[in-house]
């Protein structure tokens, strides 16, 4: 019987050891194919954020190719001046990074425009190939040519962007071309941080390298359309697969596409040693620990044979002789205990010196209750009604006072005995784990804290105002009750950086943060909402309480007095935005964030260092009225007097800015005393508008673009009569007009539409206030 069960402990300790190495074995498999999948994963997602910023790159550059090529053959430009048309052909083009030059080239080639300079600079480019394929109508949209160096400079090494023109006969009429310097590729590549062996090319569609990383300079340019990888990707619009490179002769994972609509293939080839360095290492960890736990396990497996071999011995000795019995008990490293059927203890083995430092003998004949926590006894009687009721062990964690006065944590076997009806307690000192347990929920505690909070301001980050935001607008319903929240944007802050450097500008936003931070209500939450952008979210808070708080933080951050020389002021100061909805207004976050954010671009637009809310005079008050207002009307009647003639300049300016801007409506305002004056107009007849109605008189106010998305969203301008009816104005832009005499604001140049829009970006509004410095330029 005995050489049976050792038999079969054996077979069980050799199923054990095949179980880990079959485990190792699927865990080994299950990694490797992880490692395969997260490279995959990672190449794709690489190629999909660079292919992208690649398309919307020459995107942004085509456009601009395309703009200056439907000008000149549409025939806008003949009657303006040859510095007008310089202007509104290339103003702010070669601005664009990387974007190094702009020609327009006639039929045979020679340069008859320039963005780089006015007169154009001489040259005949009939020689290059973007130019024959243009002239032999091998190209129907935008051709992008091999690198080469530029003529003009010769140190840069670039690709040609071009469009062919047609004349009024659809004819070859010339070549608009732009130069995109291949180090915009280059930086975009080793920004991905590649490892020593990974690789990105950029091919065009016929097959010639245009940049790789890492840069090889006698690569770029060079035709690989006869190597294996590279007809692969000819082949398909996107793909995946392993081919050694024909260029370093590295075996590689290929991922591959085409840039959008563009005639690029481009690629992220990653090493096959690098993708399997890491599941190596973990192979040799994972292969060197199995030996180890094999290793161990037979010697355990020793171990617990040997051990079953005493206990079988001492379990014989224990039936033979009680002594032997008590032996074992006094020297076992749990607390044995006997208690009879009223919890009164009869026996204490020895450990009870080591766990409560009291002798058996004090304990013996006593409640066990005495040394108990007072709150845990009822919860030790359960137990103990429990194991008599079931008949099987029941097992507790309390606390026992030790003799020294402190208390030690214990887990607790009760087992019934029903021959004396009482019961045999063990119990194991398990005061270490609990202090690990408390240890792990104060880490537990303190992450979850860091993952809520910003590192630089200490308020909360972005991720814990979404949250909160959420929770605050359902709780908002619940209760019936308003919501506020100010948006807080520190004035001029990247003039700031820019003077007193980064590191200033951080303690400058911690200093700011503290100061909203101890100045927000009780009950707020103050969050970090993006760059200098710190948000205040008031629960239940009413429109002008949240004013009152907004003001109260402005006050608090002015009086910091942090200097800040390019500031109006001289100091650091914030504007604000304080933004209230009530139930049922409420409807999510998002749109209390829109109006928060359209009150603070006002602040800002309007002077900076105020807090606007929609009940603010500012943003209720009709045809606002400058300080300077008696200056400004004796510029306005000089300015009238000297755009006489100049309608036919003033009108196309109109115009260009209705199409740049896509609306209906574009026109050139001078704001006088009680009305507004159109001195350009498109795509409108009135001549003139009463002030108090006229969107213009506010723009004059700022100094910035102003934008209205939706007329009927903005208190100030919900009764007026040129947003009312099926053709009413829905949205407005006007950048504001200055005087070049006098430096007064007489006026704007806007557009208008009958629909709303849902944003405006920043590149809009900049395109506006281009124009206004185009039309100050005209009245100079």
């Amino acid at each position: 019987m005995f050489l049976r069960k050792q038999t079969q402990y054996w077979i069980f300790i050799g199923l054990l050891l095949l179980g880990f190495c079959g485990a190792s074995a699927v865990m080994l498999t299950e990694l490797r194919d992880d490692s395969w999948t997260t490279a995959n994963t990672n190449a794709q997602n690489l190629l999909t954020v660079l292919s992208q910023d690649i398309e919307n790159r020459i995107d942004v550059y085509d456009d601009a190719i395309k703009s200056v090529a439907s000008k000149l053959e549409q025939g806008q430009l003949g009657d303006l001046s040859p510095a007008l048309q310089q202007s509104l052909l290339f103003d702010q083009v070669l601005k664009k990074p990387y974007f190094s030059s702009l020609l327009v080239l006639d039929s045979v080639g020679n340069v008859v425009r320039d963005a780089g300079a006015f007169p154009a600079r001489t040259d005949n480019f009939s020689d290059r190939a973007y130019f024959q394929v243009h002239a032999a109508g091998q190209a129907s949209g935008l051709y992008i040519s091999s690198p080469f160096r530029r003529r003009l400079t010769g140190e840069d090494q670039v690709v040609a962007l071009s469009r062919r023109m047609n004349g009024p006969d659809w004819r070859f009429n010339g070549v608009v071309v732009g130069t995109l310097t291949l180090s915009y590729f280059r930086s975009l590549f080793e920004s991905a941080n590649l490892n020593e062996n990974d690789a990105i090319n950029l091919f065009s569609q016929n097959g010639v390298l245009l940049m790789r990383s890492p840069f090889s300079p006698d690569q770029i340019g060079r035709d690989l359309s006869g190597s294996e990888n590279v007809r692969r990707f000819q082949a398909s619009e996107s793909g995946a697969f392993s081919g050694t490179a024909a260029i370093d002769g590295i075996t590689r994972l290929y991922n591959f596409k085409k840039v959008g609509s563009l005639p690029l293939i481009l690629n992220v080839a990653l090493s096959h040693d690098d993708i399997w360095s890491g599941w190596r290492r973990q192979a040799i960890t994972i292969v060197a620990i199995l030996a180890l736990l094999c290793t161990l396990a037979g010697a355990l497996a020793l171990t617990v044979r040997r051990e079953f071999n005493r206990r079988a011995q001492a379990e014989a000795r224990t039936r033979e002789s009680e002594t032997q019995y008590r032996l074992l008990a006094d020297h076992a490293t749990d607390l044995i205990i006997r208690l009879d059927s009223e919890l009164t203890r009869l026996y204490v083995s020895p450990a009870s010196r080591e766990m409560l430092g009291t002798d058996p003998s004090e304990l013996v004949g006593k409640a066990a209750s005495g040394v108990i926590h007072s709150e845990d006894w009822p919860r030790v009687e359960n137990v103990a009604l429990e194991a008599r009721t079931t008949g099987i062990p029941v097992e507790a964690v309390y606390r026992l006072r030790h003799k020294a006065g402190h208390y030690v944590w214990v887990e607790g076997r009760y087992r019934y005995v029903a021959e004396d009806d009482g019961f045999i307690v063990v119990l194991r000192d398990i005061s270490k784990r609990k202090a690990a347990e408390g240890e792990l929920e104060i880490a537990h505690a303190e992450l979850a804290r860091r993952a809520n909070t910003d590192g630089l301001t200490g308020l909360a980050n972005r991720r814990r105002f979404d949250e909160k935001l959420d929770e605050a607008c359902e709780k908002a319903v619940g209760l019936d009750a308003s919501l506020s929240l100010l948006l807080i944007d520190v004035d001029r802050f990247k003039l700031f950086n820019d003077t007193y450097g980064h590191q200033a500008g951080d303690e400058c936003l911690r200093q700011v943060a503290r100061a909203v931070k101890a100045n927000a209500s009780t009950g707020s939450l103050c969050a970090r909402y993006g760059g200098e952008e710190i948000a205040v979210i008031l629960p239940e808070t009413d429109e002008c309480v949240a004013h009152q708080v907004g003001e109260r933080i402005r006050a608090a951050v002015a009086a910091l007095q942090i200097p800040h020389l390019a500031s109006d002021s001289g100091s650091v100061t914030i504007s604000v935005g304080a933004a209230t909805v009530a139930r049922p207004a409420i409807q999510n976050g998002a749109e209390l964030v829109r109006e928060a954010d359209r009150l603070l671009y006002e602040a800002k637009r309007t002077g900076r260092n105020r807090v606007l809310s929609a009940a603010s005079p500012e943003m209720i008050a009709r045809s606002p009225v400058l300080v300077n207002e008696e200056k400004r009307l004796a510029a306005v009647v000089d300015l009238l007097r000297r755009t006489a003639g100049k309608g036919d300049e003033l009108n196309l300016i109109a115009r260009g800015a209705a199409q740049l801007m896509g609306t209906p409506i574009g026109f050139v305002s001078i704001v006088g005393q009680d009305e507004l004056t159109m001195v350009g107009r498109h795509g409108i007849d009135v001549e003139k508008v009463p002030r108090d109605i006229g969107f213009c008189s506010y723009t004059i106010v700022g100094s910035e673009t102003f934008v209205i998305n939706d007329v009927h969203a903005d208190q100030r301008f919900k009764n007026n009569p040129l947003a009312q009816g099926p053709n009413g104005l829905r949205f407005y832009a006007g950048a504001p007009l200055i005087d070049p005499t006098t430096g007064q604001t007489v006026g704007a140049v806007c557009v208008a539409d009958f629909k709303p829009r849902e944003a405006t970006s920043d590149a809009e509004r900049n395109l506006l206030a281009n124009l206004s410095c185009v039309a100050t330029d005209e009245l100079s």
